[in-house]
């Protein structure tokens, strides 16, 4: 690889990096700290076992912090939907998990081990399908994670969104698939208004 080539990628990661910044938070509990991603007003998903319900939540961003609650859990995928009536960001796009190859890359983006925002860079390693339906189960790729990075993001190079960081087996980063985050949080969303 050129220099060139090598300059015009480390931009892009930098851009893609303050990008995420904007619509991804911490999430710090009794239980430990966590990643969220904004979904809306208000709105922010993360995985369900950062964010335990009936647990004091403070979600941090930008050098802000405020309160939130849990307001939905789904643990048989891991999600949580939380509520906090301060929180804004623009919501990222969603691109389907079945059009993505293997070898794509992808990008990982939290707050693991303490550090703030962080960036790992990694490829897709494989999509777990589901043996009737062919939709995506969830998405493995060979993308560092760390305690932290639960609940965060995985996006494309586009950075549209393409699944939850979840958790971490052999080795391999293990996400739920963006649309199935947004099927939860349409079941949530309506429960709510009901």
């Amino acid at each position: 690889m050129n220099a060139t080539f090598m300059g015009q990628f480390s931009s892009d990661a930098r851009s893609l990096a303050d990008a995420l910044r904007q619509s991804v938070v911490e999430i710090r509990s009794a239980h430990g700290s966590g990643t969220g991603i904004v979904w809306g007003a208000g709105l922010i998903v993360t995985n369900a076992h950062c964010a335990p319900g009936g647990a004091p939540l403070r979600v941090e961003a930008n050098g802000k912090s405020w309160n939130a609650e849990v307001v939905a859990h789904a643990r048989d995928h891991d999600l949580a939907l939380v509520a906090g009536a301060s929180i804004v960001g623009p919501p990222l796009a969603l691109r389907d998990a079945s059009t993505l190859r293997i070898g794509e890359l992808v990008f990982a983006y939290g707050h693991p081990l303490g550090i703030s925002d962080s960036l790992a860079m990694g490829a897709i390693h494989g999509i777990a399908r589901h043996p009737r339906s062919g939709d995506a189960r969830f998405i493995v790729a060979d993308v560092r994670l760390a305690p932290g990075n639960s609940g965060g993001p995985l996006v494309d190079a586009d950075g549209r969104l393409v699944g939850i960081n979840s958790m971490v087996v052999n080795g391999l980063g293990v996400a739920i698939p963006a649309l199935a985050v947004q099927r939860f949080i349409e079941r949530a969303t309506a429960s709510r208004a009901a």
